[in-house]
């Protein structure tokens, strides 16, 4: 008990010996007899147990019964009693002022612990409010430590979001930043009473996704539980903001980057039209001489090539795995696999190129076209990524109710970190720029054919072999 306390417990019953000494004087100098006499110093008692509480109700009672003992019961002005019936009347006095003295001190304490619940449940409805009101256009760890802190009345409050391993702090602490996160790691949840530090995990659910440090308060373990679970809340709902416009920023950009691949393939069909049909003109003339015919002719190839890549912008600029209408064909996947790689020759520097035998037919039900763009586009990264002078294999296997095509190189090494990332839009591996150009839309496009026709692509890597992917296509019609 602090010396401050100890103070105002001896101010109070002083007070209130005081008080019951007036009354005693005032009832012997008129005369009251023992029964009013005690009545008005029972009345006292049960002010002071109301206003006070049992201790200093306790200590005046036995104050009164001196006085009452002293200065209203036979012999007066001794402490002694002659008659057995003044004993019963000061012994039930005494009694029913403890009693009373109890029961006040429990209406009070009952009522403080009303006051003091609505009081905390107030905070955390102002702490909800002010979460609401959070702006999810900035970091959301700095407002939320400082509502916590103000919610509470805490001295210090440190909160780790694992989400994108940020710290944050609001007010005054010795906490270190690797204290913050061993609360997270460790998943410890306590209360320290002799610091006045509270520590809890945030979860979402049953899966953490940081922690809470809060020094110097007052608050009982269910209202930091209750702010716990409100910042784990907000921590979510910022997460859902983030996905939500990182979503629409991508579809947005998704339809810039479609109007403009369309535009610009349309843009090119026309002079390249008008390009291959002079040169298939003179040609037919046969009017050139050797090298004249040599040179026509090599432009009449080229730009065949490039209406065919413009062909491939227009398609690709409308694949999209939710409006995309395929043109199903039954197909020989072995005999796919030959002919993409007999159009890929003269357009990628091909290294030697190896199909493994095998005697199963592998068929499927797709989109000759769409599969040969997605075949093209392996070969395209194997050529580039693969080590100089190495082979591409390609594997071409019949399975229980689909076919796959794998096309592994050697050189290449994905990490597994990175394995789900290389098939977003305009992603490049962090060690791929060094190796050869690129836009990152290349492995996305493969992704979004193969989902297109219901099947999957998975990719494995190993720092010695190298690289695989391995795409498979339902056989039947889906």
């Amino acid at each position: 008990m602090s010396g401050e306390r100890v103070r105002r417990y001896a101010v109070r019953i002083i007070s209130g010996v005081a008080a019951a000494l007036l009354i005693t004087g005032f009832a012997y100098r008129f005369q009251f007899n023992l029964s009013s006499a005690t009545s008005i110093h029972l009345l006292l008692i049960t002010v002071i147990a109301l206003k006070w509480g049992f201790l200093e109700a306790s200590a005046v009672s036995i104050v009164s019964v001196g006085c009452l003992d002293y200065f209203f019961t036979e012999p007066l002005f001794h402490f002694y009693i002659s008659d057995s019936h003044d004993w019963l009347a000061l012994a039930v006095f005494e009694s029913v002022a403890l009693l009373v003295s109890r029961l006040s001190n429990q209406v009070n304490r009952h009522a403080e612990e009303s006051e003091l619940h609505r009081s905390r449940l107030q905070r955390l409805y102002e702490l909800s409010q002010n979460i609401l009101l959070l702006d999810f256009q900035k970091p959301i760890e700095p407002q939320l430590a400082v509502l916590v802190q103000r919610a509470l009345f805490a001295k210090g409050v440190a909160l780790w979001n694992s989400y994108n391993l940020r710290l944050s702090r609001a007010g005054a602490y010795d906490f270190t930043e690797e204290e913050v996160r061993s609360a997270f790691y460790e998943e410890c949840n306590e209360d320290d009473p002799v610091t006045e530090t509270s520590r809890r995990v945030l979860r979402s659910g049953v899966r953490p996704i940081g922690s809470l440090l809060i020094y110097g308060h007052e608050a009982d373990a269910a209202s930091i539980n209750a702010a716990a679970s409100l910042v784990a809340i907000a921590i979510e709902r910022a997460q859902s903001f983030a996905a939500e416009s990182s979503a629409e920023a991508t579809r947005q950009s998704e339809q810039l980057r479609v109007a403009v691949l369309d535009a610009l393939a349309h843009a090119f069909k026309t002079p390249l039209t008008a390009i291959h049909a002079s040169s298939s003109g003179l040609l037919e003339m046969n009017t050139l001489d050797s090298r004249e015919k040599k040179l026509v002719t090599m432009i009449d190839q080229q730009a065949e090539y490039l209406a065919e890549i413009t062909t491939r912008l227009l398609r690709t600029a409308k694949i999209d795995n939710t409006s995309l209408k395929l043109r199903r064909e039954n197909i020989d996947m072995a005999e796919l696999v030959r002919e993409s790689i007999a159009e890929s020759h003269g357009q990628i520097a091909l290294s030697s190129v190896i199909v493994a035998p095998t005697s199963e037919r592998a068929m499927a039900f797709a989109d000759r076209h769409l599969l040969k763009m997605a075949l093209f586009q392996l070969l395209d990264n194997a050529a580039k990524y693969g080590k100089a002078g190495s082979s591409i294999l390609i594997d071409v296997r019949a399975e229980e109710g689909e076919s796959r095509i794998s096309v592994h190189n050697e050189g290449s090494f994905i990490p597994f970190e990175e394995r789900k990332q290389i098939f977003k839009r305009f992603y490049r591996s962090l060690g791929s720029s060094h190796k050869a150009t690129g836009t990152g839309i290349g492995l996305s496009v493969v992704k979004q054919i193969v989902e297109a026709h219901h099947g999957q692509i998975r990719v494995t890597s190993d720092l010695e072999k190298g690289t695989t992917f391995s795409l498979t296509i339902p056989t039947g019609k889906q």
